[in-house]
């Protein structure tokens, strides 16, 4: 009782639903359309099938290694974690990776791929794994590896993201895969890769910037976005064209779900209000990305 009395505090019905449908999702596209088609895993699974093939000499199969060198793997970076992002984000990542562990194991492997091909194979497991990170991921915290490496350099790096540190680890994993093992599964599972972090750029929505242009006649609007979201605001005073009418213009970059959030509550504040935005621009400066 005391455990679950514990996780209550940092875990909502909505994250808790995020995790495991996230899970879920993900362990549907693997199971279901990855693995009949025998393609090498990405991230820091790949990292650990390729420890274990090569240095220690086991079977990513047939040994059962990998859970505890995966655990191993995802020490440092869960210390570096705690720091930047706290409790919260470490007790929802425990949970975040046993959910993936049970999934993984209740979802059964298909016999064989019931696709017409090898790419649409690729194409649909990349869509739910994509997707599936992308919901664990914004429950605010992760099934570990890659995902934690990823938000721990998208917030000090503005031009990195989950997807791009994915793709940055599969180039030395798939590299070697390709050196070493069959060439075909490889390029196949490149394609995977690709497919599964643009998906999941597109599916975290907090790895998404956002540029909001707002245009009222109100005064003091500015005040619903620093506290809303605590974001910096630049206020131009302009004149309607047409009307000639004063009018308040208002810069501020924000994240996607930010952004979301923002759009209903000026619209409350000013039914009449203008918004213009610009997604995916590139922001040098004080910006800082949040979980």
């Amino acid at each position: 009782m005391k455990a679950v009395t514990y996780l209550k505090q940092f875990l909502s019905l909505k994250s808790l639903f995020l995790i495991i449908g996230g899970s879920l999702v993900y362990s549907i596209g693997f199971n279901m359309f990855i693995l009949p088609c025998n393609l090498y895993n990405g991230g820091f699974l790949g990292i650990v099938g390729y420890f274990m093939r090569n240095v220690m000499g086991l079977s990513f199969v047939t040994d059962n290694y990998i859970g505890i060198i995966y655990f191993l793997l995802n020490i440092p970076l869960m210390l570096l974690a705690i720091r930047k992002f706290g409790k919260d984000f470490l007790v929802k990542s425990a949970v975040c990776i046993t959910s993936y562990s049970v999934l993984l194991s209740l979802v059964p492997v298909a016999k064989h791929n019931y696709l017409p091909d090898t790419i649409t194979a690729c194409l649909a497991g990349g869509i739910l794994c994509g997707l599936g990170c992308g919901m664990t991921l914004m429950s605010k915290g992760s099934g570990g590896g890659e995902g934690i490496l990823g938000l721990l350099l998208m917030h000090r790096y503005h031009n990195m993201s989950v997807g791009k540190v994915f793709n940055i680890i599969n180039i030395f994993v798939f590299g070697s895969c390709i050196l070493l093992y069959d060439v075909a599964a490889a390029v196949y599972s490149i394609f995977f890769a690709v497919i599964t972090s643009v998906v999941l750029d597109k599916a975290y929505l907090p790895s998404i910037t956002v540029t909001m242009i707002v245009i009222t006649k109100i005064d003091l609007v500015e005040e619903v976005i620093f506290a809303a979201v605590h974001r910096g605001v630049t206020k131009i005073k302009g004149i309607g064209a047409y009307s000639g009418e004063d009018t308040n213009v208002l810069l501020t970059v924000v994240s996607k779900v930010e952004s979301m959030k923002l759009r209903n509550l000026l619209e409350e504040c000013d039914p009449n209000i203008f918004i213009i935005e610009y997604e995916n621009v590139s922001v040098i400066g004080n910006f800082e990305k949040r979980l």
